[in-house]
C-alpha cells in the first residue's frame, strides 16, 4: 500500500511537473520561481547538493549519455533536464519527505525516488527526440513567429533562476533555446500526427442541451489568498432557506437566471450531455437537470459545496454542441497520436551509456543552489 502510494505520487509529479517544464520552459516563474522570502528559512537547514561533488564538468558536456535510434543525447542535455526537474520535485515534495527524499524507496525492488526521477526524465527526452525524428514526415517545422516566442521564453527562463542553479544544470540561453525549440517542434509533430485521424463520433455523444444553474454555497467565503472562512450554523440555515425561496420563485417565473441575479448571485449558462463522463460540472446537478423537462426548475440540490439550483433551458445548445464535438475530436486525435508514438517508442533502439548517465548524481537536495 505504501509503495503504491509512492508510485502514484511519482506518476503525478512526472505528469504535472515535467509536462509544464518542457512545454512552457517557464516552470521557474511565478509560484515555482526563484526562492523568495517565504522560502528563505528552508534554505538555511539540512544537507544540500555541492556542485563540486555532484555537478557535471563542462569538459564532459559532449559525452554521450544514451542514443535514440542512433541519435546521441549528450550528458549536458541529460544533466540539464534532471537538474531542473529535480529542483521542481523538491519544491513540491521536500517538505513532505525531507532532505533524504531522493533515497526514499518507492517499491519492493529498492528503487528510490531518484531512480523514479531519472526514469521519467529519460522517457520525456526520448519522446521529444523520437517525435522530432519523424518531423519531416509531417512537414513539421517552426515558423519565424514560433521561433521568436521560443527565444522570449528562453530569455525569461534564464532570468527566472539563480545563476548557481543554471550553472549546475549547464544552462545558458543558447542551450535553453535549443531545448525549448526541440520541445516545441515535438509538440507540433504530435499534433499533426493526430490530425491525420478523423474520428467517427456519434451525434448523440456530442449533442448538448442548455442549462442554467447557480450555486448557493454553504461552505464559507474565501479571501484573495484562497483562505476559507466557514459559515456559521446560522448562516448555513439562512442560505438553505434562500435556496428554497429562490427555487420556488424561479419555478413561478420560469426564469432562474433573472431570479438569481436579482438575489445578487452569479448564475451560469451552460450545457449538458447524455452522461456526466468528462463533463467537469457538478454531477448531482447534471443528474437533476436531465430529469427536468425544458423550462422546468429543480428543487434545491444538496452537494458538498452547497445548494445548486438548475433550469433545463432548451433541448439543443448550439455553442455547447459545437464545442463538445471539437473537444471529443481533439481527445480522439490525441489518443491516436499517442498510439502512434507508443509504436515508435516500442520500435526505438535505445543504447544507454550507464557509466556516463550515472555520473549525474541525484542524492542531496538543491537548497543551496536555489
Amino acid at each position: 500500500m505504501r509503495y503504491e502510494k509512492m508510485r502514484k505520487m511519482i506518476r503525478q509529479m512526472a505528469a504535472g511537473v515535467l509536462t509544464a517544464f518542457l512545454l512552457t520552459g517557464l516552470a521557474g516563474c511565478g509560484a515555482a520561481g526563484p526562492v523568495g522570502e517565504e522560502e528563505t528559512d528552508v534554505q538555511e537547514t539540512g544537507s544540500s547538493a555541492d556542485a563540486g561533488e555532484q555537478g557535471v564538468s563542462e569538459a564532459d558536456w559532449d559525452k554521450i549519455a544514451f542514443e535514440i535510434n542512433g541519435e546521441p543525447v549528450s550528458l549536458r542535455e541529460w544533466n540539464f533536464y534532471l537538474r531542473m526537474n529535480q529542483m521542481q520535485w523538491e519544491k513540491q515534495y521536500l517538505e513532505d519527505y525531507g532532505d533524504d527524499m531522493w533515497s526514499v524507496e518507492t517499491d519492493d525492488s529498492g528503487a528510490t525516488m531518484a531512480d523514479g526521477l531519472k526514469k521519467e526524465v529519460m522517457e520525456v527526452i526520448c519522446k521529444t527526440h523520437i517525435l522530432n525524428q519523424h518531423a519531416q514526415e509531417y512537414n513539421a517545422e517552426l515558423t519565424a513567429e514560433e521561433k521568436a516566442a521560443v527565444s522570449e521564453r528562453a530569455e525569461s527562463f534564464m532570468s527566472a533562476y539563480h545563476a548557481a542553479l543554471l550553472d549546475f544544470a549547464g544552462a545558458d540561453e543558447e542551450f535553453v533555446t535549443e531545448q525549448l525549440s526541440a520541445t516545441e517542434l515535438s509538440t507540433k509533430v504530435e499534433e499533426l500526427a493526430g490530425k491525420e485521424y478523423e474520428p467517427d463520433i456519434a451525434e448523440e455523444d456530442y449533442q448538448r442541451e442548455g442549462i442554467c444553474y447557480v450555486l448557493i454555497s454553504t461552505t464559507g467565503l474565501r479571501d484573495a489568498d484562497g483562505n476559507l472562512t466557514p459559515f456559521s450554523d446560522e448562516e448555513v440555515q439562512e442560505r438553505t432557506q434562500m435556496a428554497k425561496e429562490l427555487s420556488q420563485k424561479a419555478k413561478e417565473t420560469g426564469d432562474l437566471k433573472s431570479v438569481a441575479e436579482e438575489a445578487g448571485l452569479r448564475p451560469i449558462e451552460s450545457s449538458m450531455g447524455r452522461s456526466n463522463e468528462g463533463d467537469g460540472q457538478e454531477p448531482l446537478m447534471l443528474d437533476a437537470a436531465r430529469a427536468l423537462a425544458v423550462g422546468e426548475v429543480s428543487d434545491p440540490i444538496e452537494t458538498e459545496e452547497g445548494w445548486f439550483l438548475v433550469q433545463h433551458t432548451n433541448d439543443y445548445d448550439e455553442s455547447g454542441t459545437v464545442y463538445w464535438k471539437e473537444y471529443l475530436t481533439e481527445q480522439a486525435q490525441q489518443s491516436y497520436a499517442q498510439e502512434i508514438y507508443e509504436q515508435w517508442r516500442a520500435d526505438a533502439q535505445i543504447v544507454q551509456n550507464e557509466e556516463i548517465m550515472d555520473s549525474v548524481i541525484v542524492k542531496d537536495v538543491l537548497k543551496e543552489l536555489l
